[in-house]
Parts: C-alpha cells; structure tokens; sequence
C-alpha cells in the first residue's frame, strides 16, 4: 500500500459518490430502496457504448443525448410503474425494482453479451505527475464530476423553489399536497434526476474502467455501502461516503490484492449496518422539530407556498 494508491482510491471514490447519490435521493424523498440502481448505472455505459461507435466523439458528451433518454425512461417506469405500488405495501417496490434489475441484465445480455466492453478517451489513459506520484486522470475526472454534481445538487435542494418543493414531498407529503405540490409529479422528476446521475456515473466507469451486465449487482452493493457510510438523504455525505469507501478499497488492495476489495466493500456494509445504520455522518438521536432525511436544511410546507 502506497500513499499513490490511497490517493487514486481517494479520488475514485468520486466515481463511487456518483453512483450512490441518486439512490440515496431516491430514498430519501420517496422513501424506496431502488435495487434497479445497479443496471441503470450500467445501461448509462452501454448507451454512450452505443453512441461511441456510431459518432467518434468524447464518451463524456453523450451524456447529452443518454441523459436526458435515461431521465425520460426512468420518470415514465416511476409513473407508470412504481407509482402504483407505492403506499400498497413495502415489498411492492422492493420486489419491482429487484424484477427491474433482473430484466435490464438479462436484456444487455442478450444484446451485448457477458464479454467486457468499454470506451476510449484520452483523459481514461493518462496520468498526471503530482508530488512524484502517478495520479489517473480518469480518477481526477470523475472527482471533478462528482463535486460539481453534488453541490449543485444541494444547492437546488436548499436554494429553490423546486428544491423546497422536494423537501416538502419527502417531510410531509400530505400538507404540502394540499399547498398545491403534485407529489407524484415530484417523485417522477426524482426518479429521473436520480437515474441521469447514474447514467453519468456509467459513462465514467465505462470508459475508465470496463462494463459487463454482471456488473449491476456489485455497482447496487457498492452505492449501497456509500450511501449507509454518508448518511441516507445526504448529499454532501456521499461524497464523503465514496472518499472513504474509495481509500478502504484502495488500502485493501495494497495490503492483500485487488481481487479482495470488493469483499472489503461488502463487509464494510455489514459493519456499518451492524454499528451506524443511519450513517457516520447522521445523528443517532435525531433533532427536534424532524428534518427530512433529504437535507439537514428541511423545507416546511408554509415555505413552499410562500
């Protein structure tokens, strides 16, 4: 283990916050685990794969056109679908993400095989000389990526009306939706927004690293485990979260292998679930009067239609 390598997982856990951000803002505002999360990640790198072959263009730039198609796909599977398993029962969802799951593997399957694929960038294969250590660029971008998409998700979280608009929906549904707030509407968007951060969080991991369907199960584990560490519902968290759960990764490796990291990952969960479920980051004693799980700045229905 070397201080380059801590520092290259450090920064790869920017790719980790990316993928773990939209399922803790789905949980945290529509109050669902989404085990659909997984292949979403993964079909946000197979459809910039698609594109890339097509048209010689940067992978980064087909985020303009994966997107806003994964944002339309994901908010139309929430109305259609999920919508109306909420509230029926807590299984409902559950069961319906996980059948999600199972359908997006077995369709890229079936389409692109189980081989490895991914896509070439000049800044995938380079690497930056800093204080005498090695550090990947893809590591850096997806970083730079993550900070940037996690402070403007908070900042349109605490500082607009829609932001205050999802903060109500995820306090007290039912006050704010006799304020005029369409919950459903605001949970579809949710969904959506959710999906297009883990779109991103694919074209990153396709290019950086390499795709397979198979990959879904450990990209939900590893959100997952950043997202327990964060703090469900906390943005600035995940960021954090996928730092420390990049060093732990890294710092694994370095002693033992790199085959045992994502062991490492998967016990860390267990041992957070079992220590600090509601993260490192969360009060274990929550504060009175309650803030929703979204943001310690919680928006109070009279704000939204003020």
């Amino acid at each position: 283990m070397t201080a380059e390598a801590l520092v290259n997982g450090a920064l790869l856990g920017g790719l980790y916050a990316l993928v773990a951000l939209g399922l803790s803002l789905v949980f945290g505002i529509m109050r669902v685990v989404n085990l659909a999360h997984g292949i979403i990640v993964i079909a946000g790198a197979y459809f910039a794969i698609v594109i890339t072959r097509q048209v010689p263009v940067d992978p980064l730039l087909t985020f303009l056109v994966v997107g806003p198609a994964i944002f339309l796909i994901a908010a139309l599977t929430q109305r259609l679908l999920l919508q109306r398993l909420i509230g029926q029962s807590l299984e409902a969802p559950l069961v319906a993400t996980f059948g999600l799951l199972l359908v997006g593997q077995g369709l890229f399957t079936y389409v692109f095989g189980t081989s490895p694929l991914s896509m070439s960038a000049p800044w995938a294969q380079n690497s930056i000389s800093v204080f005498g250590m090695s550090i990947l660029t893809v590591n850096m971008v997806a970083f730079a990526l993550a900070v940037a998409v996690i402070i403007a998700t908070q900042l349109v979280l605490t500082r607009t009306r829609f932001g205050a608009a999802l903060r109500a929906s995820a306090s007290d549904p039912e006050t704010a939706s006799t304020l005029g707030v369409n919950i459903n509407k605001m949970h579809a968007l949710t969904f959506g927004i959710a999906a297009s951060i883990a779109a991103l969080a694919g074209i990153v991991y396709g290019t950086g690293l390499s795709v397979n369907p198979n990959d879904a199960l450990p990209m939900l584990v590893l959100g997952f485990t950043v997202v327990v560490m964060g703090g469900v519902g906390n943005v600035p968290g995940t960021l954090v979260g996928g730092v420390l759960v990049g060093v732990v990764a890294a710092a694994v490796g370095g002693l033992i292998g790199p085959v045992y990291s994502p062991i490492a990952v998967n016990v860390l969960l267990l041992i957070l679930l079992l220590v600090r479920p509601r993260g490192l980051f969360v009060r274990t004693t929550p504060r009175k009067p309650k803030t929703p799980a979204v943001t310690p700045n919680a928006a109070t229905p009279a704000e939204v239609a003020a």
